[in-house]
């Protein structure tokens, strides 16, 4: 995992650290995440406002054009702790995105997503929801038509 991880970061000039605050709320911050090839942890500056305390923590990696098309991104979840007060992350689980993979990936990704969606309705028992796929089609039309929105 640590060599796909560190592959991966080189293509972000920044990613963004959730963990938790002194209140147990979630607080994120973004940072730029620098290997330690030697402990296979990942150091974080982290600013000192920050109001971000150890414990567990995930980090996101993620871009898109100017339009949100064209995302590519991957998350890690591990742990962050200080250290000679220095901010440390230790990955744990690194966590397939967007645009990764190849399509080989993108694959995977439909069909995990299609799989969490059938444990998520069956827990419940509920029935898979029917799409309006007119009215899809109707607001797809209607965006596409220059100008401002209509009321």
């Amino acid at each position: 995992m640590w060599a796909d991880l560190v592959k991966r970061l080189k293509s972000f000039p920044s990613a963004v650290l959730t963990g938790l605050d002194a209140e147990g709320y979630p607080f994120s911050c973004r940072c730029i995440p620098q290997p330690d090839p030697a402990q296979e942890v990942l150091l974080i500056q982290i600013p000192p406002q920050a109001a971000i305390r150890p414990g567990p923590a995930g980090l996101l990696c993620h871009s898109h054009d100017e339009q949100l098309w064209n995302l590519k991104g991957f998350g890690v979840h591990g742990t962050l702790a200080q250290r000679d007060s220095k901010w440390v992350f230790t990955p744990r689980r690194l966590m397939e995105g967007t645009g990764g993979g190849g399509l080989l990936g993108y694959m995977r990704q439909i069909r995990n997503a299609r799989r969490t969606a059938q444990h998520y309705l069956e827990r419940r028992g509920l029935p898979r929801p029917k799409v309006d796929w007119d009215g899809m089609k109707a607001l797809w039309a209607e965006a596409k038509q220059p100008g401002p929105p209509q009321p």
